[in-house]
């Protein structure tokens, strides 16, 4: 009996693992989005209603990637004010499974005021595995009690691995979007810098510091000064009081 049980478990994983990997790498870049990930967990894992990703970066509040609806939004950030939760604990140790969050001491704080805010009783977290310091954590949220058993676990594990590639590709396009930011600003900083040392016969520091204090006097970033700079030719100068907008001919 329990083999057979064993053999039934182990075709029911090929056929999910089968269909997860057929159904999240569809997309005609090959890359699977993590909203494609929430969606399909949502669906496919047994007892659950919601499903979200939870991102967790150094030096940064954690955030949820993707959900597949408003409400793990909602249950997360009650994580997130507290600093307590299933999605937190498993981003770093691993699988974390409750049926009564109500009553579950590991949560004292989180655990009442999800049910009395969103009436979710059982959660299950999955640890995703992504590189350097990051952490994060595939979510499972349902209203009914005691709603996740072992199969429920089971289908997770085999989904942990597509959700942590979704994660890796939302991490690379955001790295590669603020570098290009960065660089972009950087170079709008040297173009004014050679601006102003051209047009005031001063040095490159002399120059970066009169940008600097510009940036401070007007309480502009730097980046919008300097990018003002590179359009005008000039240091922006604070609007006096009755002084038509840049770009407005003064009447009379």
């Amino acid at each position: 009996m329990t083999r057979e049980m064993g053999s039934a478990a182990a075709a029911s994983l090929g056929a999910h693992f089968a269909e997860i990997g057929a159904v999240l790498t569809s997309a005609t870049s090959g890359a699977i989005e993590p909203g494609r990930v929430v969606r399909f967990g949502a669906r496919i894992l047994p007892g659950t209603e919601h499903c979200g990703l939870t991102l967790i970066r150094a030096q940064h509040p954690p955030r949820t990637l993707a959900a597949s609806d408003p409400l793990p939004e909602q249950v997360d950030a009650l994580q997130y004010a507290v600093g307590e939760g299933p999605c937190l604990d498993a981003a770093s140790e691993g699988v974390e499974l409750t049926g009564d969050l109500e009553g579950d001491d590991r949560w004292p704080v989180f655990g009442p005021s999800c049910v009395e805010r969103t009436g979710v009783h059982s959660m299950l977290s999955v640890r995703l595995t992504v590189t350097g310091s990051d952490l994060a954590a595939l979510n499972f949220y349902t209203r009914d009690a005691d709603a996740f058993g072992d199969e429920a676990v089971d289908v997770a594990s085999v989904l942990a691995p597509f959700a942590s590639l979704s994660v890796e590709h939302a991490l690379r396009v955001q790295d590669s979007s603020n570098f290009e930011a960065a660089l972009s600003s950087s170079r709008q900083i040297g173009t004014a810098i050679g601006i102003i040392m051209a047009r005031r016969l001063v040095t490159s520091e002399e120059a970066f510091d009169l940008l600097r204090a510009t940036s401070q006097r007007l309480n502009r970033k730097l980046r919008e000064v300097a990018a003002q700079v590179e359009q005008t030719g000039e240091l922006p100068e604070p609007r006096r009081t009755g002084q038509p907008a840049s770009g407005t001919a003064a009447a009379g």
